[in-house]
């Protein structure tokens, strides 16, 4: 009995450590196979990183080659580790589920848990091109998407994956001396500010009150003129005006009453000279 116990105990301890050796994981040893990654991992253990990522059950890296690292290498310790805890992605993702993936989808990275992320810097966009290459960039509004996916360097399915990519991802904020990132955008401040230096117009009134100025003394002096002649004919003109309009309504509204006046009386005579004559017709 106390056999069979025995070894029951074995079988299932036998299956535990079998099941944490599939799941368990080391990022160091992984990537210290790869020497062109070297730089890289030792950056994760020197920003104590590597052992955050071993703890972590799924998890995807962005790794970057030693020749792209740029000067991350020579920045504060504390800039590095923001940097590269955006290159921790807590999620498994291998190069065919990126693909898969709808244009504009986002990943949560390890930074978004140190609790100083803001506005999106704990965030990756990832966007697929129309030449079928796919790009990530800081989820942060403005900066750029311009880090490739380059291909797969290892994978656990469904553990851990290690990508490669073309260069950093500084997510705008994290770094001000790599701040330029955002600058692009404001590249367009200079516009709006050089329509503000539309002042040369300042300089267009200046010239149009001496035009103003010349032009009405040229047009006072014939205007000065013009009175005079035209207060000339102004004063003939009533005075003929006046004579024929006084005559002409006399005239027309004077004789045309009486000469319908007579009309009708020599009308009015002839026919009472005819009733006067039928009467007297009657009694004869």
């Amino acid at each position: 009995m106390s056999s069979s116990w025995l070894s029951a105990a074995l079988i299932v301890l036998y299956c535990f450590l079998l099941i944490s050796t599939a799941t368990a994981f080391n990022i160091t040893r992984l990537l210290g196979r790869y020497p062109e990654f070297s730089n890289f991992n030792d950056l994760l253990t020197k920003n104590d990183l590597a052992s955050e990522i071993n703890s972590r059950k799924t998890i995807t890296i962005l790794a970057v080659s030693n020749d792209a690292l740029g000067g991350l290498s020579g920045k504060p310790e504390e800039v590095q580790k923001g940097v590269l805890s955006n290159h921790v992605v807590l999620d498994y993702y291998d190069t065919l589920k990126l693909q898969k993936m709808k244009n504009k989808s986002v990943l949560t990275t390890l930074y978004q848990t140190t609790g100083v992320a803001s506005e999106g810097q704990g965030f990756l966009d990832v966007s697929h091109k129309n030449d079928g290459s796919i790009v990530i960039g800081s989820a942060v509004k403005g900066a750029p998407q311009d880090t490739k996916l380059l291909g797969s360097v290892a994978a656990q399915p469904y553990n851990i994956s290690v990508l490669s990519v073309s260069q950093p991802i500084v997510a705008p904020g994290i770094d001000s001396g790599l701040r330029p990132i955002a600058s692009p955008p404001k590249a367009s401040a200079p516009v709006p500010s050089h329509k503000k230096k539309s002042p040369p117009p300042a300089d267009a009134p200046a010239p149009s009150d001496d035009t103003t100025a010349d032009a009405p003394a040229p047009s006072e002096g014939p205007t000065a003129d013009a009175p005079a002649p035209s207060d000339g004919p102004t004063a003939d003109a009533p005075a003929p005006s006046d004579g024929p309009t006084a005559d002409v309504p006399t005239a027309d509204g004077d004789n045309k009453p009486a000469k319908n006046a007579a009309r009708k009386l020599s009308g009015a005579s002839f026919g009472l000279a005819v009733v006067f004559a039928s009467f007297l017709a009657l009694f004869h």
